[in-house]
């Protein structure tokens, strides 16, 4: 595979760079803590990669999968931890559709983060809550705090690869309830839900 490894912080400026999996975590590991940092790997064309990770907060990154680029990509949020074994799982298997915690986002319609918080609205109903009713003072779903396993144990992925809730959740507990067009949208999506159960987005 190839990478393009941004960080200006640290001018590391490398593009259509063949890398195996050892300097690729190497690079990784060296990105800093700037929003301009991103590893992208891709096989021959830059445009259509194969993930990227985003450097989005402390400890922080936002992770891309492409499913049908540029329409469906399987995104969340990570820690760089948890980021090393998702490139560890990509060079190893080939792929990343086996690691839990990605939530499939319509980019040209939606963002992650309110696609979580749909996600989040529904799990409410599912019992009997009433999201209309959350506040600042209320927590929608509780998590349990990452651990730091073995990222090699197959075995502990689903406990080790929890994302995108509990890290969005760390940052937005200080801000105000999504704007009431955000929740229009969650109301669009749940009618599509209803007419096709199989492949929803929130099936849990």
């Amino acid at each position: 595979m190839k990478a393009a490894i941004i960080d200006s912080l640290t001018s590391i400026d490398l593009i259509d760079q063949k890398c195996n999996i050892g300097e690729v975590l190497s690079f990784f590991k060296q990105l800093s803590d700037h929003q301009d940092s991103e590893l992208k790997l891709y096989k021959s064309n830059i445009n259509d990669y194969i993930i990227s990770l985003n450097w989005f907060g402390i400890n922080k990154w936002k992770i891309d999968y492409p499913i049908e680029l540029k329409k469906v990509h399987k995104q969340s949020y990570a820690t760089k931890e948890q980021g090393i074994a998702i490139i560890k799982e990509l060079y190893e298997q080939g792929n990343i559709d086996e690691i839990p915690g990605f939530i499939e986002v319509p980019i040209p319609h939606f963002t992650l983060d309110e696609m979580l918080q749909f996600k989040k609205e529904d799990e409410m109903m599912l019992r009997g809550e009433d999201p209309d009713e959350y506040s600042d003072h209320q927590e929608i779903s509780q998590h349990t705090p990452i651990s730091n396993q073995n990222p090699n144990a197959k075995k502990n992925n689903e406990a080790f690869l929890q994302m995108g809730e509990q890290l969005g959740e760390s940052q937005k507990q200080s801000t105000t309830p999504p704007p009431t067009k955000v929740k229009t949208k969650s109301t669009i999506i749940k009618e599509k839900k209803s007419t096709n159960n199989d492949n929803s987005l929130f099936s849990i």
